[in-house]
């Protein structure tokens, strides 16, 4: 064997070792999590019960009646066979310290594809403790046992929602076939449930928000950039985890922010593609990002409707941009690309009738 051969095969054994150990220290660290993740259920339950037989109540009784309101976001029925509520499977038994409750069983439906899989034990996490919140709405026990000073069980929910979002982006990528229970959606639910319940405590850290940000962004660039323009119902799909992500109040000023900003690049493009009739301007044409932009416009003005603040709070300095952008192209692009400058005046409608 040569140099050059010996060289290329160490190399190679290198990198093989090197990708090994960074998928063992991944699976660690997600062992690590899911142990924080029981012991902090472990305490928040052995809280409620303490409190509840303190107050000479029934804690079995008392927990399993009402946990979940109207609004409040769950598991479907069918992510957790053999059950007759909506009741989260901690509830159901007395909580023994020493033995691990099993998971919830997954339905086979659900199987599909390992990225898909990844998402469960995070929105069982997730959803368990919002339920919690939900039964204790009135009390602070729960408040000072989560968020205290030390900030083991803040962190373990930033954790837990920041991953869940990377289980989401990754099955966004590989997306298994649409079954009647589309459990990235229920992930996306409950990751902003957990949200508004993190920022009724205390402000998001810079980090925290900078990795909410940038899976926000990554959804974004899969559903603009796409190219599989026969996969309608993906795209509906993606538009309807982007809306739901930003329904809650972390997350909704930076993506309406993003999405305008994105919108307004394309419509930058489509200008400079048709300055000139010549080919040279059609090979720079966004046939892709012009055809999935309808998508981006849905997304926006679904939030913005949703909104209860005015718009120049949620947008900020970004509406007067588009709004720039809009007085500057809508009419020189309308005879061109009709449907796109009446988006662009719908969404423009809704930045200004709020405000005055």
């Amino acid at each position: 064997m040569s140099g050059r051969e010996h060289a290329e095969a160490l190399g190679c054994k290198l990198r093989t070792q090197d990708e090994s150990w960074k998928k063992k220290a991944q699976e660690l660290q997600q062992e690590v999590l899911s142990l924080r993740q029981e012991s902090l259920i472990n305490r928040v339950t052995s809280n409620t019960k303490s409190s509840t037989e303190a107050a000479g109540q029934d804690s079995s009784m008392d927990v399993s009646q009402d946990l979940f309101g109207p609004g409040s976001v769950v598991l479907s029925s069918d992510l957790q066979p053999g059950f007759d509520s909506e009741t989260p499977e901690l509830m159901l038994e007395d909580p023994q310290p020493a033995i691990t409750p099993p998971p919830p069983p997954v339905p086979s439906s659900l199987q599909k594809t390992p990225r898909t899989r990844a998402v469960l034990p995070h929105v069982h996490f997730l959803q368990s403790l919002c339920a919690l919140h939900r039964v204790e709405g009135d009390s602070r026990g729960l408040e000072s046992l989560w968020f205290c000073s030390d900030g083991d069980a803040g962190s373990v929910l930033v954790d837990s929602v920041c991953l869940l979002l990377d289980s989401v982006v990754s099955a966004c990528r590989d997306p298994p076939p649409l079954g009647p229970a589309d459990l990235v959606l229920q992930g996306c639910q409950v990751a902003a449930r957990a949200m508004d319940l993190f920022c009724s405590q205390r402000l998001p850290s810079a980090e925290f928000m900078r990795r909410v940000e940038e899976s926000l962004r990554e959804l974004t660039v899969m559903l603009l950039h796409s190219h599989q323009s026969s996969r309608l119902q993906a795209a509906e799909k993606l538009m309807e985890y982007l809306i739901t992500l930003g329904s809650c109040s972390m997350s909704k000023s930076f993506l309406i922010r993003h999405i305008l900003s994105e919108i307004s690049s394309v419509a930058d493009q489509l200008w400079q593609a048709f300055q000139d009739q010549e080919s040279s301007g059609l090979d720079r044409f966004p046939v892709d990002q012009y055809q999935n932009s309808c998508f981006l416009f849905g997304v926006v003005e679904e939030l913005l409707l949703r909104s209860k603040v005015p718009c120049r709070v949620e947008v900020g300095s970004d509406q007067s941009g588009f709004l720039s952008h809009l007085e500057q192209h809508v009419f020189l692009l309308s005879n061109e690309f009709p449907l796109f400058s009446i988006f662009m005046w719908r969404i423009g409608g809704l930045l200004t009738s709020s405000d005055s």
